[in-house]
């Protein structure tokens, strides 16, 4: 590796933290060097009298060149190309969202969005967790796009307070653009600016809220859409830092959709994103339903929050189950705490297998949602557990 090449690499990657990705980007620049290089020297040789035949030998070579360069990659075995063995990135949110990696947090308007979004900065800014998942630390940026900045320095302020901290994070950075219409190319730029000019990368990047920097797009409008989509494909890719940005519910009672379908707008915004989170209204005032998927990691367990202004705490005694149902056509939850625990014996207990094997039988319950439901049992009292067994009574074990 030439010493222009190490020197360039330093400058782009002043931290560990996305060595691979900015390696990939010195590697791909020297390349493109090269290629200049070639058409010069034949140019030159050819202005000096050379052969044509060695002009143009030179020219093809730098042809291929560009050809394998447009090509961006090689077609190998699958053997080689899991030969390498890449590094995982960074997981931002932790078996939930990757450095690198696009996600949306859909809800319906007035939710409680913008103090999610918020929140999620404090969390990787100081390495607590998000809506329960624990979050890796690292530096984060809000890009303000809704809230005037008054109530921006308010809610920073109140969330510093109501989270216990002394102060807010050092690693929170604000971007106030407040009515000022950017899209996000704009905001690629000065986000590697900044980069560049502290020497150190940012773990998350929040465009809040999407339709903000979206510069006009018909929100319904796939091809549109995909630009868009590609636009924050580039700024996580560019940067290495996680896009998470807040978009909202189509109207309605969004009980009847798959949560995948709830968000507005153009199917793109359900196939793009590495993860879609949504927070649908629970039966219960003041709580919503957060389910999750993700593109990498295994779904995580659904789960009930909670709304106590300012900050959104997660609630194990409700059921994830029980959304919000049109008036009228409510409808109860097939499986309930109560009826997994009608299983167990009056008088005796039972180890968690046996305990499912039994609910199986009873109710055709599958592992996962039982496992949901134990959770709640437990965090309602509904149940006694003790050295890996269940009973409904408390009574002896041996």
């Amino acid at each position: 590796v030439s010493i222009e090449t190490l020197a360039r690499f330093m400058d782009d990657c002043p931290t560990v933290t996305h060595a691979a990705y900015h390696a990939g980007q010195v590697r791909e620049a020297e390349r493109k060097a090269g290629i200049a290089a070639a058409l010069r020297d034949s140019l030159q040789a050819l202005q000096a009298g050379g052969s044509a035949a060695d002009a143009v030998a030179k020219v093809q070579g730098a042809g291929e060149a560009i050809e394998a360069q447009g090509a961006r990659t090689r077609i190998v075995s699958a053997a080689d190309f899991a030969a390498v063995n890449r590094p995982e990135p960074p997981q931002v949110i932790r078996g939930v969202l990757r450095a690198g990696q696009i996600g949306f947090l859909s809800a319906a308007s007035k939710a409680g969005k913008t103090w999610a979004m918020l929140a999620a900065g404090f969390a990787v800014s100081s390495g607590t967790r998000w809506f329960g998942w624990e979050t890796t630390p690292g530096r984060v940026l809000y890009v303000n796009g809704e809230l005037t900045p008054y109530d921006l320095e308010q809610r920073l302020k109140m969330l510093a307070a109501a989270m216990g901290f002394p102060g807010i994070p050092a690693g929170l950075d604000v971007w106030d653009l407040y009515g000022e219409g950017l899209g996000i190319p704009e905001l690629t730029r000065e986000v590697l600016r900044r980069q560049r000019m502290r020497g150190e990368p940012y773990s998350l990047v929040i465009p809040d809220p999407l339709y903000r920097f979206n510069q006009g797009r018909d929100e319904n409008d796939n091809a549109v859409q995909s630009v868009t989509m590609g636009e924050l494909s580039a700024l996580a890719n560019r940067s290495g830092a996680s896009a998470l940005v807040a978009h909202h519910f189509s109207k309605g009672n969004q009980s009847a959709k798959d949560h995948m379908d709830r968000g507005s707008g153009a199917g793109m915004f359900n196939r793009a994103p590495a993860t879609i989170m949504t927070l649908t209204a629970h039966d219960e005032p003041g709580c919503y339903s957060l389910e999750t998927t993700c593109r990498s990691f295994a779904q995580p367990a659904k789960a009930v929050v909670r709304w106590e202004y300012p900050l959104w705490k997660v609630d194990d005694t409700l059921d994830p189950e029980r959304i919000k149902q049109h008036s009228g056509t409510g409808r109860a939850p097939k499986y309930t705490p109560e009826k997994i625990v009608e299983v167990l014996p009056e008088n005796g207990w039972l180890s968690h297998g046996d305990w499912l094997k039994a609910a199986e039988s009873a109710t055709g319950i599958k592992r996962s949602r039982f496992n949901e439901l134990v959770k709640i049992a437990k965090a309602r009292q509904l149940v006694f557990s003790g050295f890996g067994k269940y009973s409904r009574t408390g009574g002896e074990t041996s």
